[in-house]
C-alpha cells in the first residue's frame, strides 16, 4: 500500500456512503477530541482519524489532505497493514488499512 493508493481508495467510496462506524476520540497525548471513521471496501478496513474537529472529515476531504499534504511516517500496520500520518491546514491525519475490523474505545465525550 502506498499513500496514493490509499487515496484512490478513499476516492472510490463516496461521500454518502455511510461509514461503518465514525464519531470522536480523544488523543491520547494531548487530550484534544479528533474525528475518526472507519470503511470496509472488500474484505479490508479503511480507517482514519483526523486530529483537532469534531467535524464529520468526508473521504474525499481525507484523499485530499493526502495529495496535498505533507507526509510525516508511512509504514507497515501489525502483520499485513498499513499506516501513516500526513500533516495538512494544521491538522494531523492518520490512515490505516487491515484485514481485521479496527476496535476504539468509546470517547467520554
Amino acid at each position: 500500500m502506498t499513500l496514493e493508493k490509499y487515496a484512490e481508495v478513499l476516492r472510490g467510496i463516496k461521500d454518502t456512503d455511510i461509514p461503518f462506524h465514525e464519531g470522536d476520540y480523544v488523543s491520547h497525548t494531548t487530550g484534544k477530541i479528533g474525528y475518526r471513521a472507519y470503511y470496509q471496501v472488500g474484505d479490508v478496513w479503511y480507517w482514519y482519524s483526523v486530529s483537532d474537529t469534531t467535524e464529520i472529515i468526508l473521504p474525499s476531504a481525507v484523499a485530499n489532505a493526502i495529495l496535498h499534504g505533507q507526509c510525516q511516517r508511512v509504514g507497515s500496520f501489525k502483520v499485513n497493514g498499513f499506516e501513516a500520518t500526513v500533516r495538512f491546514e494544521g491538522r494531523s491525519f492518520m490512515l490505516n488499512m487491515g484485514s481485521k475490523k479496527p476496535s476504539f474505545k468509546k470517547s467520554n465525550s
